[in-house]
């Protein structure tokens, strides 16, 4: 199981996170204001401070997706024959989410182009392949249901 090891990653970001802040003070205390060491040392508070959010934000999104899954994995994936109107609904269901995918991939590729920092420029870029994933999803659940 994962978890556990998001939870350590989490509560060690976070440790570091307050030890690099407070050391980063103590660094500018000493007089090292603008210097190589305060750059260096601020890079990685900084990059540290994102780990420690992303971290929150993985486990929030583990407890949510463990609701939507009722507690357990899908045990067996089933076909089953769908009436017109369940096909109908698919399809419109698939063409409302796709517009809004088509919004995703835009915004997050806007997100990459504007980012300063390199791990949120990568996150943005994962997240338009990502989106492109769903649209292509949807796309064939259209081609499919679309009859």
């Amino acid at each position: 199981m994962v978890e556990p090891l998001v939870k350590k990653a989490y509560e060690t970001e976070k440790k570091a996170a307050g030890s690099y802040t407070d050391g980063l003070g103590l660094i500018r205390g000493q007089g090292l204001r603008y210097t190589g060491v305060e750059k260096t040392v601020g890079r990685i508070a900084v990059d540290t401070i994102i780990h420690k959010h992303l971290m929150k934000a993985i486990l929030d999104a583990m407890k949510e997706i463990e609701k939507l899954a009722g507690g357990g994995p899908v045990e067996e994936i089933r076909e089953a024959e769908l009436s017109n109107d369940q096909k109908a609904l698919v399809k419109r269901f698939a063409e409302m989410h796709l517009e809004i995918e088509k919004d995703m991939i835009e915004t997050y590729q806007k997100m990459a182009e504007k980012m300063g920092h390199p791990l949120f420029k990568g996150l943005a870029e994962a997240l338009v392949e990502n989106e492109r994933e769903h649209h292509r999803l949807l796309a064939e659940l259209i081609a499919e249901y679309g009859e």
